[in-house]
C-alpha cells in the first residue's frame, strides 16, 4: 500500500482556501468597505492630517433690505440631532457619506419631524448634548482614544449624551476597538448585548426579528434572527451603544457587500435610536441630583447601612434613587441612615457586616457557585436581600428567579399577601399607581394591586423582590420607558420595606 503525503495534501487545501481569501480554522474574510467618493481627496503623506472632504456649495442669501427699525433674523433650520465623528483617517470614516441623510430622511418621513446631521472632529466636540445630542462614530479600521478624548466621552455621556459606535462592513478591527474605546469611557460599567425587552426595540417600531444580508448568510455568521445591539447605561440610560453588525449601508441604501442588516431594518433600527434617544433627553435631570440629603455626613457608625450587590452584569443602577429612599425613610421615622452606599461582592466576608443588600439590574446575569454558596449563608444568618429588575426588565426577571432556584431550592419565591406588615408600617398600602408602561401592559389600568415576592427564612422575610421598577420612582426620573410604579407609590413601598427590614 502506498504512503500519503499528508503534507503534499495540506498544501493543496491550504492554496485553495487562500484563493478563497481563507485560512484552515480561521474566521471568513471581512468584507471590502465601499470605495471612496470621487471627490473625496485624501491627504498626501506629509500633508496636514486634516481631511480634504467635498466642500458644500450654498448659494449666497439674497441681498435683504429692512425696512427702518425692522430686526431681520437668520433662516432657521432643523435642529442638529446627530453628529459624525471626524478622524484623521478619511479613508476610514468617509466611506458612507450620505448614511446619515438617508436615516434622517426615513425618521422624516416617519415621525414627520426635521432633524439634521453635522460632523466635528474630537476637538470640536461639545460636552454638552444640546450642541450634539448624539454622537457617531462609524469605520472599519482599527482606532484608538487618546486619553484627552477619553476624558471629553466620559464627561459628554454623564452630562447626558448619547454614542452609537457603528461597525462599517462589520469589520471586526472596528468592532474590537470600539469595545476597548469603551471600557476606557467607563471601565466600571459593563459592555452587555441589549436583549429584546430593552426599549429600544419598542421606542417606536417593534422589532422582534431582523433580516440580514445575504453576504452574511453566505459566510455562515447569523447565530439568531435577532438584532446585535450591545449597550453601557449610565442611570439606567443606555447612554452608548455598539453595534456589532453594519447599518450605514442600509441607512443610505447601499448594496454593497457587508455583515450587516437589510435595509429596512437598518433603518427600523437607526429610527427607534434615536426615538429612545429623543424620549430620554430629560433621563439625566432626575430631582435626586439636586436634593440635599439629611443627616448626609459620611460617618455612618450607629446607622442603617446598606450594600448594593456588585456582579458580573449591568448592577449599576440609579446612582441618586437608594440615596434618596433613605432620605425618605429617615425624615418619615426619624432612623439615622448612612447615605455612603456600599458596594460588595457576594464573595467578600463584608456582606456579613450589612444587614440590608440591594440587588437591581437591567438584563440577565449569572452568580458563580461562591456567590450563590456565601449569598445562602448570609440569608441563613439573618441579612436581607431586596432585589428590583430595574426598568421592570423581563430579561432580569427570568435570571433572577433561575438564581433562586439554585440558592434556596428548597424555597419559592412566593407572593407576598395583602395583609403583610410590608404593607401596612410605616404607611398602609393597599393599591397604588402604575407608569403609563405598566398600566398599557395591563389593558391601561392605572391603580393596581402592589405586586411584590419574597422567600421566608426563619419566619421572616430574607429575600424580598419586585419584578418591576421602583428607583426611578425614588429619584423622581422622567423614565418614559420603565414598567413600574408612579414615584409616590414607589417610595411608600420602598420606605416600608426598608423599615421592615429595621424592625425584624
Amino acid at each position: 500500500m502506498k504512503s500519503f503525503s499528508l503534507t503534499a495534501l495540506q498544501l493543496s487545501i491550504c492554496t485553495l482556501l487562500a484563493a478563497a481569501g481563507l485560512s484552515a480554522g480561521a474566521a471568513p474574510k471581512p468584507p471590502e468597505p465601499p470605495p471612496l467618493s470621487p471627490e473625496i481627496k485624501v491627504a498626501s503623506p506629509g500633508a496636514p492630517e486634516d481631511p480634504v472632504v467635498p466642500s458644500v456649495v450654498i448659494s449666497p442669501p439674497k441681498t435683504v433690505h429692512p425696512r427702518r427699525g425692522q430686526q431681520v433674523l437668520p433662516p432657521v433650520g432643523p435642529p442638529v440631532m446627530i453628529t459624525r465623528i471626524q478622524s484623521a483617517d478619511v479613508e476610514d470614516w468617509a466611506r458612507t457619506p450620505n448614511d446619515l441623510k438617508g436615516l434622517l430622511e426615513s425618521i422624516g418621513e416617519e415621525l414627520h419631524v426635521a432633524f439634521a446631521s453635522d460632523e466635528k472632529t474630537f476637538s470640536t466636540i461639545s460636552s454638552k448634548p444640546s450642541d450634539n445630542p448624539v454622537l457617531y462614530r462609524s469605520g472599519y479600521k482599527k482606532f484608538a482614544l487618546t486619553d484627552q478624548e477619553t476624558t471629553r466621552l466620559r464627561e459628554y455621556v454623564q452630562n447626558g449624551g448619547t454614542i452609537i459606535f457603528n461597525s462599517l462592513v462589520g469589520h471586526p478591527d472596528s468592532y474590537e476597538s470600539a469595545k476597548i474605546a469603551i471600557g476606557q469611557i467607563f471601565p466600571d460599567r459593563p459592555l452587555y448585548r441589549l436583549r429584546l425587552d430593552h426599549p429600544v426595540f419598542r421606542s417606536y417600531h417593534r422589532i422582534e426579528k431582523v433580516a440580514y444580508r445575504d453576504r452574511m448568510k453566505k459566510d455562515g455568521l447569523i447565530t439568531d434572527p435577532f438584532p446585535f445591539l450591545e449597550g453601557v447605561d449610565v442611570d439606567n440610560r443606555t447612554a452608548i451603544i455598539l453595534s456589532r453588525w453594519d447599518f450605514a449601508l442600509g441607512w443610505e441604501a447601499n448594496a454593497h457587500e457587508s455583515w450587516g442588516y437589510e435595509n429596512e431594518d437598518a433603518r427600523k433600527l437607526g429610527t427607534n435610536i434615536v426615538a429612545y434617544v429623543t424620549a430620554l433627553r430629560e433621563a439625566g435631570k432626575s430631582v435626586g441630583k439636586s436634593v440635599s440629603l439629611s443627616n448626609a455626613e459620611v460617618q455612618s457608625v450607629a446607622k442603617f447601612r446598606v450594600g448594593q450587590v456588585r456582579y458580573n452584569g449591568a448592577w449599576r443602577g440609579r446612582s441618586s434613587g437608594m440615596p434618596m429612599l433613605l432620605n425618605q425613610l429617615s425624615a418619615e421615622t426619624g432612623t439615622k441612615v448612612s447615605f455612603l452606599i456600599k458596594d460588595v461582592s457576594l464573595k467578600e466576608a463584608e456582606i456579613f457586616e450589612l444587614p440590608f443588600l440591594y440587588l437591581s439590574g437591567t438584563s440577565e446575569f449569572a452568580l458563580s457557585e461562591e456567590e450563590r454558596l456565601n449569598l445562602r449563608r448570609y440569608l441563613s444568618n439573618g441579612g436581607i436581600l431586596f432585589v428590583e429588575a430595574a426598568e421592570g426588565r423581563i430579561s432580569f426577571d427570568k435570571a433572577f428567579r433561575q438564581e433562586m432556584t439554585k440558592i434556596l431550592p428548597q424555597k419559592p419565591l412566593i407572593a407576598i399577601p395583602q395583609g403583610h406588615d410590608i404593607f401596612r408600617l410605616p404607611r398602609v398600602i393597599q393599591t397604588v399607581r402604575a407608569r403609563p408602561t405598566l398600566a398599557q401592559a395591563r389593558g391601561n389600568r392605572v391603580q393596581q394591586n402592589p405586586e411584590l415576592y419574597g422567600v421566608e427564612i426563619n419566619g421572616t422575610l430574607g429575600v424580598i423582590y419586585t419584578p418591576f421598577d421602583w428607583s426611578a420612582g425614588w429619584e423622581k426620573a422622567d423614565a418614559p420607558f420603565a414598567i413600574g410604579y408612579e414615584p409616590q407609590d414607589a417610595t411608600a413601598l420602598g420606605v416600608n420595606v426598608l423599615f421592615y427590614s429595621l424592625t425584624h
